[in-house]
């Protein structure tokens, strides 16, 4: 499934909404995404800022925990730990956590989806 990150009006949303609803209803296949919108271009750049696009490129490849995150990224563990937070929240990434043997548990941070569109017009 496809992440569509974008800027549209709620007109135009609840317009979306009501044709994929007709789609539905009369059995066309509506193929499955999932779509975070702002109405204003400015919120959709304070989510994926360049340092967050730059992790989720990183954890699209291959799971990784927050201290490699900031290893290969060259950031500070804390700051790299804050831009989890808000992808996860946004439910771009998902964390799991699984056996580092010899040392416990090791928690890693993978992306949700293969794929992400950024949607915008100025």
């Amino acid at each position: 499934m496809k992440t569509i990150i974008g800027v549209t009006s709620f007109e135009d949303l609840m317009q979306r909404s009501l044709d994929r609803a007709k789609k539905r209803a009369s059995g066309e296949g509506v193929r499955p995404e999932r779509r975070i919108m702002f109405e204003r271009p400015e919120d959709m750049v304070s989510l994926m800022t360049p340092h967050r696009m730059r992790i989720y490129r990183e954890v699209k490849e291959r799971p990784l925990s927050v201290t490699d995150l900031a290893k290969a990224l060259d950031r500070n563990r804390s700051a790299v730990s804050r831009d989890v937070k808000v992808l996860r929240e946004r439910r771009l990434v998902k964390l799991t956590s699984t056996v580092n043997p010899g040392h416990g548990r090791v928690t890693l941070v993978s992306a949700r989806a293969k794929r992400v569109e950024l949607r915008a017009e100025l």
